[in-house]
């Protein structure tokens, strides 16, 4: 029986328990077009190295050797979802390029705009809402916060990075129940990229780290050349002083009901 040392093409099979796992736990919500053309990961086709998605503003890009499942991509007014994996995998041959280190890795783009604020600051508020129940909730594929442990978070060159175990049912088989993600912002748009291991290929922490800051700044850097369109959404702005309404002018005008932030926006394209 072949190993994926011998064949890498078996990593596919893994990829495609990843992609459920993946939809369990809210990266990309599930449906039946969520898996269409995934028995074909076997059979040689287009292995992508770069997409570009939500209104060519965000270029997903991994390390060498990573390739896009073209068919798991998705790209429309709810946000984006990638998945990469072995580019020996996604084509099925035999001489496609493979990755030093072998994971699954997924990149989602929220449709809405970044919350603004410093880096540090976004920081201290990602922090304080993966710290609580609703955050973790908002990482489990059941939706429970005592289903994930967050084992730890830390902000670095930009990135918001956390790592974290899911111990809810579903998870594909073949994959590990932890994971590393990164939170960053990329042309006004909110981007998560996440490395996933393989049970009988375990990456040491030091190495999934690694992928995942090589990752994020593949994304960067593809990124960088890109002009956002005129339709991309811009951060909300602090709000400025102003002048009171005259108390008949403030009558005449209802009261809005409270708009949620680009955090809280964020975190519900998350939780889907």
């Amino acid at each position: 029986m072949p190993t994926w040392i011998s064949d890498p093409r078996r990593a596919g099979r893994p990829v495609l328990a990843g992609l459920v796992a993946l939809a369990l736990s809210g990266c990309v919500a599930a449906g039946p077009e969520a898996t269409t053309g995934l028995g074909g990961l076997l059979q040689s086709r287009a292995a992508p190295q770069k997409v570009t998605v939500a209104g060519d503003t965000v270029a997903i890009a991994g390390p060498r050797g990573f390739c896009i499942d073209g068919t798991a991509t998705r790209d429309g007014v709810e946000g984006a979802f990638v998945l990469m994996a072995s580019c020996a995998a996604i084509s099925g041959r035999r001489n496609a390029p493979v990755p030093a280190t072998d994971a699954l890795l997924t990149a989602s783009v929220a449709a809405n705009p970044g919350p603004g604020g410093t880096p540090e600051d976004r920081a201290l508020v990602l922090a304080r809402f993966f710290a609580s129940d609703e955050g973790r909730a908002a990482l489990a594929r059941d939706g429970r916060a005592a289903s994930v442990e967050v084992v730890e978070m830390f902000d670095r060159d930009g990135l918001f990075v956390l790592r974290a175990r899911d111990r809810s049912a579903g998870l594909g088989a073949g994959l590990r129940n932890d994971y590393w993600r990164a939170i960053f912002d990329v042309n006004g748009r909110i981007v998560t990229a996440s490395v996933v291991g393989f049970d009988d290929r375990p990456i040491s922490d030091k190495a999934g780290l690694a992928v995942l800051r090589d990752f994020a700044a593949r994304i960067r850097a593809e990124s960088a050349a890109l002009t956002p369109d005129a339709g991309t959404p811009e951060a909300p702005a602090m709000p400025a002083a102003a002048t009171a309404p005259a108390p008949e002018a403030a009558a005449a005008v209802p009261a809005a009901a409270p708009q949620p932030t680009g955090l809280r926006r964020f975190f519900g394209f998350l939780q889907r």
